[in-house]
């Protein structure tokens, strides 16, 4: 997925940059519906505690404040906004707090398996981050293999709809 890389700020780290797939048997509509329900993302996504919208809304400039646990214990603590949308196919993001950067969610329908592909590529400041960086990638694999886990046992628990 084309993206746009974050640049470094003075006292930040360099970019990571994190590329997911999740593929689960649900419809696009499905898994928009799951993922557009961000208060509820704890419910199914281990390694995320907090999930927090600011408003009521999915559009332009919506926000969430965002808390992720690693395996190892280290969190982070953020903001995403929603910067563009297009429904059941595309969600780009910016974070700012411990991860500044630029996220995007692209969904793509093959059969009855929706792909998920998650890119993000950010900064921090957490010297404690910085200083883990061989291991960021791995950290950050195992939170997004528990979210695709816990979001394919969840759609798999919730009416389907086409």
């Amino acid at each position: 997925m084309d993206h746009r890389h974050v640049s470094t700020a003075p006292g930040a780290s360099a970019p990571f940059h994190f590329d997911n797939l999740w593929r689960v048997n649900a419809s696009p509509a499905a898994v928009w519906q799951v993922l557009t329900r961000v208060e509820a993302w704890p419910q199914w996504w281990p390694g995320l505690p907090v999930a927090e919208p600011a408003d009521d809304t999915v559009a332009p400039g919506s926000r969430a404040h965002l808390l992720v646990t690693s395996p190892i214990g280290l969190s982070l603590d953020f903001d995403i906004e929603l910067r563009d949308i297009r429904t059941e196919r595309f969600a780009g993001f910016t974070a700012t707090g411990d991860l500044r950067g630029v996220g995007e969610w692209s969904l793509s329908r093959n059969g009855p398996i929706t792909t998920i592909e998650s890119t993000w590529c950010v900064t921090t400041t957490r010297r404690s981050i910085r200083l883990l960086r061989l291991l960021a990638a791995r950290l950050h694999d195992s939170v997004m293999r528990a979210g695709e886990r816990g979001l394919a046992a969840h759609l798999a628990q919730e009416p389907q709809r086409p």
